[in-house]
């Protein structure tokens, strides 16, 4: 396939403003006339193809550094973000909306396009599911938004809108996936490197997962909102998550019979075109200079990433009953803890921390001796669990110097999530458990059935998410926590369910730590010999202020600059 990230080869848009609703209402200078170019199916699909670019990409191992702002993962400096030291922002948003308004034109002039819909459904369902994923990424960030389904000119009174509620903003980008889903193409008919069918229910129940749950557990506070129905949206995801589930889809799981291997297997792989849990993802190629870092960084050095006691103790045993890790620190240390939890536990983890004797590097049989802690700049792994989900020892990338040579495709979309998501929905709306769908996911890693644990059997590792939650509940938390860690969802998770409670006043700690294996090496240990590396920046633990940080500021001009609209909570 040749890249989809094409960009027109010539400039239709050039977009300069000097705030938000200046960006909003001036009109593009154009060396080619609107009117003129918006008239066959190929400008059609030239224009959206364009939209392909934003999608995020691997680039340094952005997809596990996405959960620094979590309880999963850490770098070198604590995050801002769940730290509670971000300050308010200033200036204007005007790049965060180019794309609404650049999509907006396109909807605006569909008029004007002489051959008939056949010939562009498909990009049209592209345009409807790129202005849904914009919106849900201001949305995430903003809550409350003005909604623009137009371009606006100079004088319009829209310019203007104060922000709409929440849920009226999430029932739009549900609309504009329905919309999508009208167009799109199935996955067996354009494949999962292009938007499809499938993708539009996955993403859709994600949407509806997430307003449901934000204002069941953000409800009574300045973020819920009055009215809400949390359940309007549980159904949402259930009927998409169904439809996808039985409406004759190309759908399933990665599952060879190879426990210790199917799951960590999906992540390192290049090509994923005939994967049938992958629905979307993005394709990088070295020969079209599309390539990346990630094995560089999972496989060579760490961009300082390790993961934290917090998610590594959240894995249940084989036998599928809790494990107690703490006991096990008291007599293993250092390479011997990570060598006997691999063994011991739901092999999800060793898919996604290195442990002694991995192979590293294929080409070089370079092994993993231990972990990084003692690495200088971005080759620190400095709780000692270090990353190992998404590398793959025999890509072109693993072992390779810096300079784009991973061509390990990029999940956005797959099963497995859909599976989750759905999940989580059936309880939340009526406490029914979704066997079959968790034991799939179970079946796929080798572990037992799908068992609600009663909370006191999990001893130390049992979290406290701030609020108390059934044991049902907690275990379908624990299950998605696992299954999708490093992908991104963590932060979105704890955003929804209101739960700064798992972090807020503790620090990230990691495995307990053998001197004898980094002799000259001084360490930071807790009272329990667990590495403790935030010890002297955070003596009190992460500051997340819960009143504020589950939303980013309006920037302080576009406050002024339109009086009707009001500012987050608390910033």
């Amino acid at each position: 396939m040749k890249k989809l990230q094409y960009i027109l080869s010539f400039s239709l848009l050039l977009f300069i403003t000097m705030a938000c609703d200046e960006f909003i209402e001036n009109p593009p200078e154009d060396q080619i006339s609107v009117n003129e170019y918006f008239r066959t199916s190929n400008d059609i699909e030239n224009y959206v193809k364009k939209y392909y670019d934003i999608f995020p990409r691997h680039g340094s191992a952005n997809q596990p550094l996405s959960e620094n702002n979590s309880d999963n993962l850490i770098v070198a400096t604590p995050n801002a973000v769940i730290n509670g030291t971000r300050a308010p922002r200033n200036g204007q948003w005007t790049n965060e909306w180019s794309n609404v308004r650049s999509i907006n034109i396109l909807f605006d002039n569909l008029e004007n396009v002489q051959d008939d819909i056949s010939s562009y459904g498909q990009f049209l369902g592209e345009a409807h599911f790129f202005r849904a994923w914009f919106y849900y990424e201001l949305y995430k960030d903003y809550g409350d938004l003005p909604i623009y389904d137009h371009q606006l000119f100079p004088g319009d009174e829209a310019l203007l809108d104060p922000r709409a509620p929440r849920t009226e903003v999430a029932d739009f980008i549900i609309s504009e996936l329905d919309n999508a889903f009208q167009y799109l193409g199935t996955r067996q008919q354009v494949g999962n490197s292009r938007l499809n069918k499938e993708t539009a229910l996955a993403f859709k129940a994600q949407v509806a997962l997430y307003e449901g749950t934000w204002q069941k557990y953000h409800a009574g506070t300045a973020f819920g909102t009055d009215g809400a129905d949390p359940d309007k949206y549980f159904l949402e995801v259930i009927s998409a998550s169904e439809e996808l589930m039985s409406g004759g889809y190309t759908v399933g799981l990665l599952n060879t019979g190879q426990p210790e291997v199917d799951y960590y297997t999906l992540f390192g792989l290049d090509n994923m075109s005939n994967v049938d849990e992958v629905l979307f993802y993005r394709i990088a190629s070295t020969a079209e200079q599309l390539g990346h870092e990630l094995q560089f960084y999972t496989t060579r050095r760490t961009r300082d990433m390790s993961l934290t006691w917090s998610l590594i103790s959240s894995y249940l045993g084989k036998d599928g009953k809790p494990y107690d890790y703490m006991d096990l620190a008291e007599s293993a240390k250092g390479n011997a803890f990570l060598t006997q939890i691999v063994k011991d536990v739901d092999p999800r983890l060793h898919a996604t921390v290195w442990a002694p004797g991995d192979l590293r590097v294929g080409s070089s049989n370079q092994l993993f001796s231990k972990p990084f802690l003692d690495g200088g700049s971005e080759e620190l792994a400095a709780t000692g669990f270090q990353v190992k989900k998404f590398s793959n020892p025999y890509s072109s990338g693993a072992g390779a110097d810096f300079g784009g040579y991973s061509q390990t495709g990029r999940i956005y979309f797959r099963y497995a999530e859909v599976l989750l998501n759905y999940a989580e929905a059936k309880y939340e709306l009526n406490q029914e458990i979704a066997l079959t769908e968790l034991n799939m996911i179970r079946s796929r890693a080798g572990m037992p059935d799908f068992e609600v644990i009663p909370q006191s059997e999990y001893g130390s590792s049992l979290l406290d998410y701030g609020y108390a939650i059934d044991d049902a509940l907690y275990a379908i938390r624990n299950e998605r926590r696992v299954e999708l860690a490093l992908e991104g969802q963590r932060v979105d998770d704890y955003r929804r369910w209101a739960a700064h409670g798992l972090f807020k006043g503790q620090r990230p700690l990691g495995y307990p730590f053998e001197q004898s294996e980094f002799p000259t090496l001084s360490v930071k240990v807790n009272e329990d010999g667990l590495v403790d590396y935030f010890q002297t920046e955070m003596p009190n633990g992460y500051g997340f202020k819960e009143n504020r940080d589950y939303l980013i500021s309006i920037p302080t001009d576009e406050l002024t600059l339109n009086p009707n609209l009001t500012q987050n909570p608390n910033w």
